[in-house]
């Protein structure tokens, strides 16, 4: 068998070669969990370890991303790899329907459509003909396709170019394919993930979980649902359109519930309830088989309106269809131990009804049984312990491998007497955090970003008066909103980054939680200092009671609290800290707004600690200490 090292096909830097070993020989026994920080090296270096593995036992690589967009990233690796050690690999990176679909372009369909929309036009047209163009040629397409590796971008291109459907094509592709690169849902969810198993042998796959840590929210956001009043009415309206027999029995099934959530909007205040689904059962129906034939009624005339709007060139989309889905699920999670339906209210006039999955471990332990071996990777999983438990994962062995940053190029300081505990940050506090963040700003000439615990403690601040501190500076203000478009986000990225190449500089505003803090990355002079305000964890809601009551069911009151608590908002944290370092060149100064911070050192990222300092919050003294190590770096 080839060395895994002659499979790596770039210079090793420090640490490199332990993190190759490591997997190499860790998948020998059982499971891998590798922490090392971004900019490492994690896609190459894995790859590196189990290709010559793979090829002598004749298994195959699945690689498992978190978005769409992401999946060209293990392909691209491969490509180079290929390039530089003249093997003969076969990998290629899914995408779905909506991305894949040239029927959906031709057809022109007005309104934005969803995986399930797209997956119902493809049922329905059996005559479309880049599928009967593929199941002609099928063969030859394969022949001339599967020779390297291809990225998406690149399926799509060909098979425009032959006429064929890409979809199909990329299905048909996966038995031959040595690597496959595909979204979470793929192997998370069970009502697709049956479709892969039948392509390719997952128990004679190894798996490989990138950015791991958003396993736990892509877990629970799988198995969750929600519908609204909205979703309720506007299946009452499609009703009237249709006239079937028994369809005035359904009519009055939908307005007793539909009664029924005003009922519940009326007496709930601002705070989430949890919703009494074997009340509106019986309200609505009566009994529980009454209540289940109703809503497949329901969903059979919902496929019916679907039809039509899409014979009529409009997306196939159904609130009948959509909220009969949504009861499917529910009876089939009623009574299930970790799964809960809570009631909240959207501007005071619109019931949002939500079924809410809490569970990872217990439905995440059987995924990982399902292959020959799992690695996980990401840059946030500390403690590894931890994370295993809480995915369920048996039989592994871990190591966090510390981050290549030059401990120069770095300064931390936890300032001792800030915090944002409390139900709501009081105005004296909230003036000792911008006068704090104003000294902040008045020492760095360079991109910042404040990154608050919340929308609710961000706009507090800019209540009191952080807009003016940050115009007044001379600084160019950007505000992340909440539900902000995709699209506005974009521009305030480019343009906040934009300014580090300028004279005027820019302060971003944004929150813990937000897209900013994971999704984006700020290197070089981008991003060069952040100050956190506050310690990101959950409020106190019920929610957040019913997630620690359930999580102190599993794990004991400790390990409970520190699962479900307290590592999640260090996480949300360190992952926020992350965007200013993304190569060994470059440097940041963190501000650690919040004095708990100094409970949680250890659990911080390496960097972080290698150089921590705790100082008042005195502006003066923050003054002192950035400047100094400031004109060191620059000098």
């Amino acid at each position: 068998m080839a060395s895994p090292l002659s499979y790596f096909p770039y210079g090793l830097r420090e640490g490199q070669l332990e993190l190759l070993s490591y997997v190499r020989e860790g998948v020998e026994r059982g499971n891998v969990v590798v922490d090392a920080p971004t900019g490492f090296g994690k896609t190459p270096l894995i790859l590196a370890a189990l290709l010559p593995l793979a090829q002598r036992e004749g298994r195959r690589i699945i690689w498992a991303v978190r978005t769409g967009t992401e999946t060209d990233r293990p392909i691209e690796e491969l490509k180079v790899i290929c390039r530089a050690t003249k093997i003969r690999v076969f990998g290629i990176s899914l995408r779905g329907k909506r991305d894949m679909c040239l029927l959906l372009r031709d057809l022109k369909i007005r309104g934005e459509l969803e995986h399930e929309d797209v997956s119902f036009l493809c049922r329905t047209h059996k005559d479309c003909r880049y599928r009967l163009n593929f199941l002609r040629h099928r063969s030859i397409l394969q022949r001339e396709f599967s020779g390297a590796p291809r990225l998406y971008s690149e399926t799509l291109k060909y098979c425009e170019e032959m006429g064929v459907c890409p979809y199909m094509l990329q299905l048909s592709l996966v038995p031959y394919a040595d690597l496959v690169s595909l979204n979470y849902n793929y192997i998370l969810d069970e009502s697709i993930s049956w479709a892969m198993r039948r392509l390719i042998s997952y128990r004679d796959s190894y798996l490989v979980v990138d950015e791991a840590h958003n396993l736990q929210r892509a877990c629970s956001n799988l198995n969750s649902d929600r519908v609204t009043l909205g979703t309720l009415r506007s299946a009452l309206r499609e009703l009237k359109e249709i006239q079937t027999p028994g369809s005035e029995g359904l009519r009055e099934f939908l307005r007793l519930m539909n009664g029924y959530f005003l009922e519940t909007l009326k007496s709930m205040g601002e705070e989430e309830v949890e919703f009494d689904v074997k009340g509106c059962i019986r309200r609505c129906a009566g009994d529980l088989e009454t209540f289940r034939s109703m809503i497949q009624e329901m969903g059979r005339l919902g496929t019916y309106v679907r039809r039509g709007r899409m014979e009529r060139g409009r997306a196939p989309r159904s609130s009948l269809y959509r909220l009969s889905g949504f009861w499917i699920s529910a009876l089939r999670n009623l009574d299930v131990e970790g799964v809960v339906f809570l009631a909240s209210a959207e501007k005071k006039r619109n019931l949002l009804l939500e079924m809410w999955d809490m569970r990872a471990s217990e439905t995440l332990r059987d995924v990982w049984r399902r292959f020959h071996r799992c690695i996980f990777c990401s840059g946030t999983i500390r403690p590894i312990d931890s994370f295993a438990e809480v995915i369920g994962l048996e039989e592994y062995s871990g190591r966090a491998f510390p981050s290549q940053f030059d401990e120069r190029n770095s300064l931390s300081l936890i300032t001792e007497e800030l915090t944002t505990e409390g139900e709501e940050l009081k105005e004296e506090m909230a003036k000792s955090y911008i006068s704090s963040i104003n000294s902040f700003i008045g020492s760095l000439n360079t991109n910042l970003a404040v990154f608050s615990a919340s929308y609710r403690i961000q706009e507090t601040l800019l209540s009191h008066g952080l807009e003016e501190a940050v115009r007044g500076s001379g600084r160019r203000l950007f505000i992340e909103r909440q539900g902000m478009s995709g699209r506005l986000s974009r521009k305030i990225l480019d343009e906040f980054k934009g300014c580090a190449y300028g004279d005027e500089k820019g302060v971003l505003c944004a929150t813990m939680t937000g897209r900013y803090a994971e999704g984006a990355d700020f290197p070089g002079k981008e991003l060069e200092g952040i100050y956190l305000v506050g310690v990101p964890f959950d409020k106190m809601t019920l929610r957040t009671r019913l997630y620690l009551e359930y999580y102190k069911k599993i794990y004991g009151d400790r390990k409970g609290i520190f699962y479900g608590y307290v590592l999640p908002a260090i996480k949300r944290a360190s992952q926020s800290l992350g965007r200013a370092l993304r190569s060994k060149e470059d440097r940041a100064v963190f501000i650690l707004g919040d004095k708990r911070y100094k409970q949680f050192i250890n659990l911080l990222p390496d960097y972080v600690q290698k150089n921590i300092k705790i100082i008042k919050s005195d502006g003066e003294m923050m003054r002192k200490e950035i400047m100094g190590f400031w004109k060191n770096i620059i000098s």
